[in-house]
């Protein structure tokens, strides 16, 4: 779905004597002699550089739409890297001299975007990779904090929410009735998801474990995996801007859209994985991912210029969500 979404942002462009002038305080005697546009994102400018002196690439990452998640995306990565595949950040800087916008320098990661693979495996590669990400996933939500919220730039909780039904509610009605949101879902479907909120939310309530990390964005564009003699496995999650302490429902929900979890045992793969002694998850936690994940549709609709494509996809996807809830 995402390939076909407009871009939050224009992205950035430098030559190579800018470039050079970014990376000196890291690397001080290297130079670029390539570089390009990497994929992915629809925020942020990111370029792989590689340098005169140095064996491996390097990525900068420009933080383009919200320059305060830079400090908090350098944070997190200090906290997560021993344990969740991620690549090593080299050096952060809250701003430069020629854009303004705040950038990390960080390791290249080899590896391939799930969403470009994941569709042509056989079925024991895709429970293998399932396992992986599941795995990858679980170790995400092992770091736990006193209060769901969102970070400030140490990664305090400086805005409390409500990850229950209340606080899914209110959002709802602060997107479809104080927002703009129902004039894009349109009269009805707005009135029939505020219906079904009503009478399903509760679910949510069910949850009694402690808030935890989330990457919020977890999707087939931000992770990386590899093939290795043991099948394919995660070699890195990327992008952990949106990161913040909620329920692990809110990564569930956006790893399983479609199309990746439509596809046979992946998501049967990823619980495994996720949970190899079976005692992690609920027994509703599929449902639960569905809900919580209408808050991502939901803040979509209130974005200044989602375009077309995505406002489809918001109808379609809590369409579906609505029409397939008892079966």
């Amino acid at each position: 779905m995402r390939d076909k979404w407009n871009r939050d942002s224009a992205i950035l462009q430098f030559d190579k004597p800018q470039l050079n002038a970014l990376i000196a305080p890291a690397f001080p005697t290297s130079k670029v002699k390539a570089f390009v546009q990497a994929e992915g994102g629809l925020a942020n400018t990111n370029i792989r550089l590689d340098l005169d002196n140095q064996a491996e690439p390097i990525l900068l990452r420009l933080f383009v739409r919200d320059s305060k998640q830079a400090r908090k995306e350098w944070q997190i990565n200090k906290l997560v890297h021993s344990t969740v595949p991620s690549p090593e950040f080299f050096y952060f800087s809250p701003e430069n001299q020629f854009s303004g916008h705040p950038y990390i320098l960080m390791e290249w990661i080899e590896g391939l975007r799930m969403e470009e693979v994941i569709a042509k495996l056989n079925a024991d590669e895709v429970v293998r990779l399932g396992e992986s990400v599941g795995s990858t996933l679980a170790s995400i939500h092992n770091f736990n904090f006193s209060a769901a919220g969102f970070f400030d730039s140490d990664l305090n909780i400086n805005e409390p929410i409500d990850v229950g039904s209340a606080g899914l509610l209110s959002y709802a009605n602060d997107c479809l009735i104080d927002g703009i949101g129902a004039e894009r879902l349109g009269a009805e479907l707005t009135r029939r998801l505020l219906d079904f909120l009503t009478a399903e939310a509760c679910l949510l309530d069910q949850w009694k474990g402690a808030p935890c990390l989330s990457h919020s964005d977890f999707g087939g564009s931000n992770i990386l995996i590899k093939e290795t003699s043991d099948g394919w496995k995660v070699s890195a999650v990327l992008d952990w801007e949106f990161a913040f302490s909620a329920t692990p429902f809110f990564d569930f929900g956006n790893l399983l859209r479609a199309p990746h979890g439509t596809i046979t045992g992946f998501e049967e793969a990823v619980a495994r994985g996720y949970q190899p002694d079976g005692a992690k998850l609920p027994m509703e936690w599929r449902k639960m991912s569905l809900l919580t994940d209408l808050t991502a549709w939901l803040d979509f609709m209130t974005r200044k210029d989602p375009g077309a494509n995505l406002i489809a996809d918001a109808q379609r996807v809590i369409s579906q969500t609505i029409d397939n809830w008892k079966n």
